[in-house]
């Protein structure tokens, strides 16, 4: 992954939760407007009451949110709503949008001025909901001094319930910016989603897996409990898609334990702790069974006590954890300290334990963006440090790498040295056994004794050369020298000096090593009687190219071992495949190249038609 990533990442999500931050409070700007006068509630135990006898009932006055928990009775409200100031259409909405079963009866005639005072002489009939939104909205036309209308609900889920009557304005007003909420939220929990895809196809690391998987879960509960899908799919009935956003609850919420048991398992929390993980799992699962089985509203229940156990049970593993592990214990105590809060008063709500509008309405949202965030921020940490090891890692391995390499060489190389001395000491020890085994030698074979010898003598000369440049042992003693009186002497004490021909006039002073180029120059005259056809001529011409620096060119016409490759020319024990009849090491250039080097020069080589040409630039 990218370090660019997460603060793209980080930039979209502070976006998305400025704009809910400051959409959210507009949602609740409906109270300005609002059209109900009283609400009562009243629960049916029974679950049988009709509109009639829920008309005569005992009702207890009751804020616009209602919340109840969990429970098997049918809950009856009654709205006192007042007409609309323009005289338009009023909107009731009944809040959340996926609730089980929610009717409403309209009175068909009503006593003006005292609403409640005829309950016994009005009629009531069922209406549809027919606002055009996600929302469940109903059209109503209240007569002046209003009217009382009655609001059926059940629910085999928490019943937490927001009934708001608006003006048709204000209804579309509060239809586009609940969109909005629900869109910024969407997009913050799809981006987690997404981000936690990346992250696991990135690093491979489980705990990615576990978080994409219950985050999608969570998207497909929200999509639900928020009525889009039965905008999209208005053919499926509305008893199915209450029951597929139940079993989404259970599924939600045993991702969620599983997820946060694979965070702290790697903190070595006490196995006591840890194993209550287990039996919360084993419990949610029964009573996810239970749902399909028996009871929908008791399996509900016990759900939710175990996710009201969860908290807890986060703190006892955090307190008992004894490893440190990415992101760090410190870390892992203050977000699931912050997550637990927001847990709680979460689930408080969900179980009757409130009466707040904006918790009941909303409570989900901000228990699914604080989790994802604040798990988000711990995965992002390890996420980070899981790079960064594995960054480590790759650098370790590629240095690993880089040392096989050298030692590969090493090894080449020491074998191709054993293989070049042994093959030329060969040569020239038979040399010498074949002059010696004769009773007297003759001067020619005194002349091949002598090369021999001189020639196995340049060979461990060059070993010895080669092991100081490559050690970095070699030494650099710099002083006034004269090229021209230096070459002079190279060419005289060459084997055929009359091949020789040398131009340079005067004298060329540079500041350098005398030995150094004694054995840079030496080596490629040395290599120019080697490999040239016998008795022909060897130039060689210095001249000062400016004020700072001097060219030697060394050139000769190319022999039986024909022309040097120009990429293996300097390279260590690289002799061509003619020239191997010869005693030679293959290491007199690649000195000459390191040497130079050395003494701040440059060499190059430069075939021309059949002339092999050397050229040696050097500082002044």
């Amino acid at each position: 992954m990218r370090p660019s990533f997460w603060p793209k990442i980080g930039y979209i999500i502070r976006t998305l939760v400025v704009c809910l931050v400051l959409l959210v409070p507009a949602t609740s700007g409906q109270a300005k407007s609002e059209l109900i006068a009283s609400v009562g509630l009243m629960a049916d135990k029974t679950a049988l009451l009709d509109v009639e006898s829920a008309a005569r009932g005992q009702y207890e006055p009751s804020g616009q949110t209602m919340t109840r928990g969990y429970s098997s009775a049918a809950q009856w409200a009654r709205l006192h709503i007042l007409p609309a100031p323009d005289g338009g259409p009023v909107v009731l909405f009944v809040r959340p949008p996926l609730l089980d079963d929610v009717t409403v009866y309209a009175p068909v005639t009503s006593a003006p001025g005292n609403p409640g005072s005829a309950a016994d002489t009005v009629q009531y009939q069922l209406i549809q909901p027919d606002w055009p939104s996600s929302l469940r909205g109903y059209s109503l036309s209240p007569p002046d001094g209003g009217a009382v209308y009655l609001v059926r609900i059940v629910s085999s889920g928490s019943l937490s319930i927001n009934v708001t009557a608006q003006t048709t304005s204000a209804a579309n007003r509060i239809s586009v910016l609940t969109d909005l909420v629900h869109i910024g939220y969407f997009a913050i929990m799809l981006t987690l989603f997404l981000w936690a895809l990346r992250m696991l196809m990135t690093t491979r690391e489980p705990l990615f897996g576990w978080f994409a998987a219950m985050q999608s879960v969570w998207l497909l509960h929200n999509f639900l409990y928020f009525g889009y899908l039965s905008v999209l799919l208005p053919k499926i009935e509305h008893d199915n898609l209450a029951l597929a956003f139940r079993a989404a609850v259970f599924i939600a919420a045993m991702l969620s334990i599983a997820f946060h048991r694979a965070v702290m398992i790697r903190f070595q929390p006490s196995a006591f702790a840890l194993h209550l993980f287990d039996v919360q799992l084993g419990v949610m699962f029964f009573a996810f069974i239970l749902f399909w089985t028996v009871d929908r509203n008791l399996a509900l229940h016990i759900n939710a006590y175990c996710i009201v156990a969860a908290p807890f049970i986060f703190m006892l593993n955090v307190a008992t954890a004894r490893k440190q592990a990415s992101p760090g214990l410190i870390t892992l105590r203050i977000t699931y300290t912050l997550l637990s809060v927001f847990l709680l008063l979460w689930v408080s709500s969900l179980l009757g334990y409130g009466q707040k509008s904006f918790a009941s309405l909303y409570g989900f949202m901000i228990h699914g963006l604080t989790t994802g965030l604040l798990m988000s921020i711990i995965l992002h940490i390890h996420g980070r440090n899981l790079i960064a090891a594995a960054r480590d890692a790759e650098a370790e391995i590629a240095a690993m790498e880089q040392q096989r390499t050298i030692e590969q060489e090493r090894t080449r190389t020491l074998a191709q040295f054993i293989d070049m001395l042994t093959h030329e000491a060969r040569n020239a020890l038979s040399v010498i056994n074949m002059s010696i085994a004769t009773p007297t030698i003759s001067k020619r074979q005194r002349k091949r004794l002598d090369d021999a010898i001189l020639g196995l003598t340049g060979v461990i000369d060059r070993c010895n050369q080669t092991i100081r440049i490559d050690t970095k042992e070699q030494t650099i003693e710099r002083e006034d020298c004269d090229l021209v009186a230096l070459l002079r002497t190279l060419c005289s004490k060459a084997a055929e000096p009359s091949r020789i021909s040398f131009h340079g006039q005067g004298t060329c002073i540079v500041k350098s090593d005398p030995v150094l180029l004694g054995v840079v120059f030496g080596n490629i005259i040395d290599n120019a009687f080697k490999y040239s056809p016998p008795s022909s001529e060897i130039t060689i011409k210095l001249e000062k190219t400016d004020k700072n620096s001097v060219l030697v060119m060394f050139e000769n016409l190319q022999g039986t071992a024909g022309m040097p490759e120009p990429g293996h020319v300097f390279e260590k024990y690289y002799r061509s495949q003619r020239a191997k009849g010869q005693i030679g090491s293959g290491l007199g250039l690649y000195i000459v190249r390191g040497l130079v080097h050395m003494l701040g020069g440059k060499v190059t080589y430069e075939p021309i038609a059949e002339y092999v040409r050397f050229r040696v630039c050097l500082p002044c």
